[in-house]
């Protein structure tokens, strides 16, 4: 364990014992609910092989320490189940919470789902609806890849090459921030100069859900709901497009028997007015950003906050409660 992970892990440790966990989860009253948001669970070699950016995956025994925790410490409840109850009013019983996956990875079924079925708990997979069963991976992954396949001072290079500056200590990450910046058009001639710069490095595999596999976790209990047709930033396509891939993904969703609770992750967390008022139009009863904070009744319906978790700052379930609900607070 290296410096940085063993001091997050006694930070967290030192606010359990000091009982400050427990009074952060005593303010999730029935009021309100924290919602978290996972991506992929993989082993950590694989994690590494696959160049997975450390925000985007927890472990098999991380996240089986997360659900025990979550068991102990928490009431979780289906997603659709905290919606309806935000939306009506209803009470909640105290330390609501509810599971939640975004863009429908593989490993979300060959890892999550059996340690979801050990513990009883439910959770809602967010799928790109026009990407299930399809080879290769999202862009950002590409990028990653590309880059992780040259050595060190080749990809400071290209990365320079691609931003017109200097890229700072991650180079991977000034890519990606800037990149999810630009139009859809401009992302890919960015995408196409890169494939020419690093040759090396995307896979065609697939990483993500087939038919098969959501249809049989959905019988197991796991909910499946929108997180768009293809995954486009929805702020950076426009209105018409922003609304066709809502509907897209619903029509999509529905003709698979899915999606009944009509929600919503907006993909990469990227809102905007005029977002809210495509989801709206498009039946969307609750639709949910990767902004950290508790969901409460009142609170406006398709803006609502998840606290996202990944390996580096929840290897433990010690380090998930010092999280759950407490970032929140922090934020």
């Amino acid at each position: 364990m290296h410096a940085g992970a063993l001091l997050r892990r006694l930070r967290a440790e030192a606010y359990g014992r000091a009982g400050l966990a427990r009074r952060a989860r005593a303010r999730i009253d029935g009021a309100c609910a924290v919602v978290l948001a996972y991506h992929r669970v993989l082993p950590r070699a694989e994690a590494e092989r696959l160049a997975v950016e450390p925000g985007m995956y927890v472990t098999p025994e991380s996240f089986r320490a997360h659900l025990a925790a979550l068991r102990e410490h928490f009431s979780v409840l289906r997603l659709g189940e905290l919606a309806e109850r935000l939306r009506s009013g209803a009470a909640l019983p105290p330390r609501a919470c509810a599971i939640t996956f975004d863009d429908g990875w593989r490993d979300n079924h060959e890892h999550a789902w059996p340690a979801l079925r050990e513990a009883g708990l439910p959770a809602t997979i967010f799928l790109v609806a026009e990407r299930v069963g399809t080879a290769g991976c999202f862009w950002p992954d590409e990028v990653c890849r590309r880059l992780a396949a040259l050595a060190p001072d080749a990809r400071r290079e290209v990365a320079r090459a691609l931003l017109g500056a200097e890229p700072g200590a991650r180079p991977e990450d000034a890519v990606l921030a800037h990149w999810k910046r630009l139009p859809e058009a401009d992302r890919e001639r960015a995408l196409a100069r890169l494939r020419e710069l690093a040759p090396h490095g995307d896979g065609a595999a697939r990483e993500l859900l087939d038919w098969d596999e959501v249809h049989a976790m959905a019988r197991g209990g796991i909910d499946f709901e929108s997180h768009g047709a293809t995954h486009a930033i929805l702020t950076a396509v426009g209105r018409a497009r922003a609304a066709a891939e809502l509907t897209r993904a619903r029509d999509v969703l529905r003709a698979q028997g899915l999606g009944r609770d009509d929600l919503l992750a907006y993909p990469s967390g990227a809102y905007d007015d005029a977002v809210v008022d495509a989801a709206r139009r498009c039946g969307v009863r609750a639709a949910f950003t990767i902004e950290p904070g508790l969901v409460s009744r009142g609170a406006p319906h398709l803006s609502l906050p998840r606290i996202p978790l990944h390996q580096d700052i929840s290897a433990s379930a010690a380090e998930l409660l010092y999280q759950v609900p407490g970032r929140a607070f922090r934020h």
